[in-house]
């Protein structure tokens, strides 16, 4: 953005997929965001794909969706950061951006946003004149979620070390803080990735850093917090700074960031994957769900599972397993994220629960019950010796191996 534009005085967003200008949202009075498509985006069809969300039945692209009050639509809205992380990049922006204003801070982040998506300000004209202004180069990524966590960059040459971008620098590596609220979230979460890639799946690069590897970190998105940090590898970044398009599930369904728990049901997404992709890839997600329960993973909801445009973006396929960790050490009741069968109890997970969900998602039930039998060998020939388990907290893994134990035994019988 240039520095005679801030986000509260662009009134329009245009809309790119890596060079594609699929659309504008256009801020109208009374703060109304309405998103239309560019004629030449829909005379293709709708390709590249943005989101299965706005195709019709036909395969064509739906409507224009309405103008919302206040908000943006989901897909635009999924993108942006939530919660202390909104927070602290609000602050980041302080007096460019205005606090729970949608528009104000896609504005500010939209040059670095998950995926190949990308939000630039319009020829639309401005809401008020802007002075030109001089002021330093800000951080203006964007990653969804609640967790502190931040798009990095590894610096070349002397010293090395890792630092945010600034101005128009891309991250290639999410780096994710420990919280003081879940000791030893980055070794749980470190180690349940070792045990995806263990049993045969796709997940990121990453390794475990401490805090003195990163420097140059503004102060607002500084934690007090101690222990090491988890850095991932970037899937939706490839070489020479590629953007690989993805989308979240909230995205794929039209759903808004509130509603990530309550939006659709597990067997939703089978069913996405298994018309989207193939019946083989809803298999692999059963594989990947039936994991969190072993685990006991009561996170993943819509918006932990993703979709992976590579190549011309035509063709989707299921995005590397991200977000694993085993959150039963730091709330012990806890259940499942969405509905599996019509139940969310993991205790309660039993073959008919199995059965109920592959009905409803239109899958095989023997398929479905044979990748959650396998999975459960999978994860017993493999967990208890695996070498990352070294770097998880006694007291922390502890409580994991109880829940596999239990969960082993609801499953296998």
């Amino acid at each position: 953005m240039s520095a005679e534009r801030t986000a509260t005085n662009v009134q329009a967003l245009d809309i790119f997929l890596n060079e594609h200008r699929v659309g504008t949202i256009i801020r109208t009075p009374g703060d109304f965001n309405a998103f239309s498509f560019d004629p030449a985006y829909r005379a293709t069809g709708g390709y590249p794909i943005l989101s299965l969300s706005f195709r019709a039945a036909n395969g064509g692209l739906r409507k224009d969706p309405r103008p919302i009050a206040g908000a943006l639509p989901a897909f635009f809205a999924n993108l942006l950061p939530e919660d202390k992380l909104r927070d602290a990049m609000e602050k980041h922006h302080a007096g460019r951006v205005r606090p729970g204003n949608d528009f104000d801070l896609l504005a500010a982040l939209g040059a670095d946003l998950p995926g190949a998506v990308r939000a630039l300000p319009g020829d639309g004209p401005a809401l008020a004149p802007a002075k030109p202004t001089q002021t330093a180069p800000k951080a203006r990524f964007s990653l969804a979620g609640v967790q502190m966590k931040l798009s990095v960059m590894k610096n070349t040459g002397k010293g090395g070390g890792l630092t945010v971008p600034l101005g128009d620098g891309d991250g290639e590596y999410i780096a994710k803080f420990p919280s003081t609220a879940f000791p030893a979230v980055s070794e749980n979460e470190f180690a349940n990735l070792a045990l995806a890639e263990a049993i045969g799946m796709e997940v990121p690069e990453r390794e475990l850093v401490t805090r003195d590897q990163f420097d140059g970190i503004p102060e607002e998105f500084e934690t007090m917090t101690e222990g090491r940090v988890l850095l991932l590898r970037r899937f939706d970044r490839g070489p020479g700074g590629q953007r690989i398009h993805i989308k979240d599930f909230a995205q794929v369904f039209g759903i808004p960031p509130a509603r990530k728990y309550e939006g659709a049901a597990y067997h939703d997404i089978a069913s996405a994957l298994s018309i989207a992709i193939s019946p083989l890839a809803a298999l692999e997600f059963v594989r990947r769900l039936a994991l969190s329960v072993i685990m006991g993973n009561g996170d993943m909801h819509l918006k932990n599972w993703s979709l992976i445009y590579p190549g011309d973006g035509n063709t989707p396929a299921l995005a590397p397993v991200y977000d694993l960790l085993s959150t039963i050490p730091y709330l012990p009741a806890d259940d499942l994220a969405l509905s599996l069968g019509g139940e969310r109890a993991f205790k309660a997970l039993t073959s008919a629960r199995w059965k109920a969900f592959a009905n409803r998602a239109k899958l095989p039930e023997p398929a479905v019950l044979k990748a959650v039998a396998e999975t459960v060998q999978a994860v017993d020939a493999h967990w208890w010796d695996l070498p990352e388990r070294a770097v998880v907290p006694g007291a922390v893994l502890e409580r994991i191996d109880a829940h596999v134990r239990t969960m082993t035994a609801v499953l296998v019988g």
